[in-house]
């Protein structure tokens, strides 16, 4: 008995310390449970005032987190370097949604550690969830001080910080649709809160096109309007701003541009296409139709694009059916072609066009352009890898139901 109480006296001696140490540590939530309202207000970043070209941009310098683990080591005043992320480095370019950055397309949602915050309305569903800086890879870890460069179409940009990142999840369309045990629809969300909250848990649990965002605030505390965004720490692009013509100007350079479209070989195909669309119909039908030269003059797009800074000027083309109705059999050919005006000539790029080109750039000053498309359904950042080959990142609001 003797050493019977030696050995838990023992025991006790050796355990204390250990449960101490468990007892210390926080333990992460796991939380899933979903409150119905809208996105909790961030609070702004503070920053640096901001200056007129993104190439004098002095960032303010990093604040350690309050109560950071183990040692912290001394910040670089120039731009660390980051792993390669999908799209190249993280932060030399990514998209803008609205007040928000959009940090990963197809985020993980291990990362979340917040319960789900849900706005339910007829035919749209938002959902968030809080995300912790130290829960994600190493590779976004470094935009959590970063001072970014948000840029807009026509060229103008406006400093920001980086606010707490979220997952962010979003659907439109038929999302609640239901039919009752009598047969009647309803397209009305859940009124029990229990059955959203599971409904959100599962939403979650299977979509693959998750976002990451983090909000953005410029150094007035609004958000900036842009297209895309750069770190301030990394040597400014070359930017694009768009151009807005009066009516002369722009009837000039459409039929200056359809002169050297013309003779591009994507025209005469495209022109057979047409030509092949309309071979079938009865003559009735095709009255109704433009012939080639008319289509052209009414769907020709141009845009004078002029560098920041610079002396460059890029027209870009797109020639499609404007407002084409989705799922319709109306013609769906097209062409997306980039000029340059070189020695007051309008000369060919040796690289594809866009459509619905929103915004454009060259991010490594290797001459070969980058962009922002949106088509009305998806936006997309259009960037390459070092051997020219195209890499994109995008996203889009999944459309539940028949688009039709």
């Amino acid at each position: 008995m003797a050493r019977t109480r030696d050995l838990v006296a023992l025991s006790a001696i050796l355990v204390a310390p250990l449960a101490a140490i468990l007892v210390s540590q926080t333990l992460p939530s796991v939380a899933v449970d979903a409150a119905t309202g809208s996105e909790p207000p961030s609070t702004p970043e503070p920053l640096a005032p901001a200056p007129s070209m993104p190439a004098a941009v002095e960032p303010p310098p990093p604040v350690s987190p309050a109560a950071a683990p183990g040692p912290v080591s001394p910040q670089p005043t120039a731009a660390p370097v980051l792993p390669l992320a999908a799209g190249g480095l993280v932060g030399e370019a990514m998209l803008v949604r609205k007040d928000a950055l959009v940090l990963d397309t197809h985020a993980d949602l291990r990362w979340a550690s917040g319960r789900a915050v849900i706005k339910a309305e007829p035919s749209h569903l938002l959902a968030t969830r809080a995300v912790r800086w130290d829960s994600l890879p190493e590779r976004l870890r470094g935009l959590a001080e970063a001072t970014m460069i948000v840029h807009a179409a026509d060229g103008s940009t406006c400093v920001a910080g980086v606010g707490e990142p979220r997952l962010h999840l979003e659907q439109i369309g038929d999302v609640f649709h239901s039919i009752d045990a009598d047969g009647i629809e309803s397209f009305a969300p859940p009124t029990d809160k229990a059955v959203l909250r599971d409904m959100v848990k599962t939403q979650f649990a299977e979509a693959d096109d998750l976002l990451l965002l983090a909000r953005h605030r410029s150094a007035a505390g609004r958000p900036c309007e842009g297209l895309w965004a750069r770190r301030a720490d990394l040597p400014p692009a070359t930017v694009f701003g768009r151009r807005d013509a009066g009516p002369a100007e722009a009837a000039a350079l459409k039929a200056e541009v359809a002169a050297v479209v013309r003779a591009q070989p994507e025209f005469a195909v495209l022109a057979g296409e047409y030509a092949e669309y309309l071979a079938p119909m009865d003559t009735e039908r095709r009255a109704d139709l433009p012939a080639w030269d008319d289509f052209v003059a009414a769907n020709l797009k141009t845009v004078a694009w002029h560098e920041i800074g610079g002396s460059r000027q890029i027209v870009s083309v797109e020639l499609q059916l404007i407002d084409r109705m989705a799922c319709s059999d109306e013609f769906g050919g097209s062409l997306a072609l980039l000029l340059e005006r070189r020695d007051g000539q309008l000369v060919r790029l040796g690289q594809p066009g866009w459509l619905g080109l929103a915004a454009l750039m060259d991010l490594e000053g290797d001459g070969v352009l980058e962009a922002v498309t949106d088509d009305g359904f998806e936006t997309v950042l259009r960037t390459h890898d070092p051997n020219g080959v195209e890499r994109r990142d995008g996203y889009s609001v999944p459309y539940i139901g028949c688009p039709c």
